[in-house]
């Protein structure tokens, strides 16, 4: 009786599986994450001294690293905000930004008052183009977005905007697979958050302190990366206990509802409006059913489960 010979054929998906001899890993998907950075830089941002330039500085640096380490091409726009809205970066590849420690300081050194809900609104709109153009461009490509907003109190200069008009736009953003991220200070940042329109389990309440204030803008940011490579983004109960570890009593009781506002009809809000029109949620200035928006009194994230 012969003996069997060995079967020399070689599987056809050997090379889909397997690392090959040189070391190189299987073929990864290819794709490509926007990420649209949304900064406050108002003046009561002071409280944080450092702690918001070093932050920015090592997003970059993380952001960098994650993109070679995942096969992800990182497409970075940041925005900071006061009175006004500047744009340092706009649609560049990260590996493009080269952003010293002193350049972040300038970028978010106070100032000023807090355009928060204009500026996040511009920028959504611009992350849904970009992404729409991508897509039709490149349809074999996973194109994914990511929104990501820091701030450490309200809106005190988008008149004629309410936080109803952010709420529309954050949610039609979301509806278009966007991820939208929100790290607050000095407030409920994950009831505040849902009334903005994000996700409670995307939304982050940190420290406003320059020696505690590192901690939950690190986080937020890692919560950025995870959604860049496509792993999920949401913070868990320990991220929660470390951005803001310190629990203080919250009443609950909201202040007076702002005036629901009818359509902009200045230049700037027009435009911005009209850039988000498109979207299945944009109802800006309708009268739609939101609760008044919460006391922004500083809390942790312990109610998360």
């Amino acid at each position: 009786m012969s003996s069997p010979q060995p079967i020399n054929k070689k599987l056809s998906c050997l090379d889909a599986v397997k690392r090959r001899r040189n070391n190189t890993s299987r073929p990864a998907v290819p794709s490509m994450a926007f990420v649209y950075s949304c900064r406050d830089r108002s003046g009561s941002m002071s409280s944080y001294g450092s702690a918001a330039a070093q932050s920015l500085f090592d997003s970059i640096q993380d952001h960098k690293k994650n993109s070679i380490d995942n096969n992800v091409k990182v497409i970075y726009s940041l925005t900071t905000f006061d009175t006004t809205a500047e744009h340092p970066y706009e649609g560049v590849d990260i590996h493009a930004v080269s952003m010293t420690l002193e350049e972040a300081q300038e970028y978010v050194n106070p100032r000023n008052l807090t355009r928060l809900y204009a500026t996040a609104m511009e920028e959504l709109a611009k992350l849904r183009r970009a992404i729409k153009a991508e897509k039709k461009k490149n349809p074999n490509i996973n194109v994914v977005g990511v929104f990501e907003l820091h701030t450490d109190g309200i809106d005190n200069k988008s008149e004629p905007f309410t936080y109803k008009d952010l709420n529309s736009a954050v949610k039609a953003a979301r509806d278009e697979g966007i991820t939208c991220i929100f790290a607050g200070a000095n407030q409920d940042a994950v009831s505040v958050g849902e009334q903005y329109g994000f996700d409670p389990q995307l939304s982050l309440t940190t420290d406003s302190s320059q020696v505690n204030a590192t901690q939950g803008l690190r986080i937020a940011s890692a919560a950025v990366m995870r959604a860049c490579s496509g792993a999920p983004p949401q913070f868990t109960q320990l991220e929660r206990h470390t951005s803001a570890p310190v629990e203080q009593s919250f009443d609950g009781t909201p202040p007076q509802s702002p005036t629901l506002i009818a359509s902009p009809n200045t230049m700037a809000a027009g435009a911005a409006l009209l850039a988000m029109r498109n979207g299945p949620s944009s109802q800006v200035g309708q009268n739609m059913l939101f609760p008044p928006p919460l006391q922004l009194t500083r809390q942790t994230n312990q109610r998360i489960v």
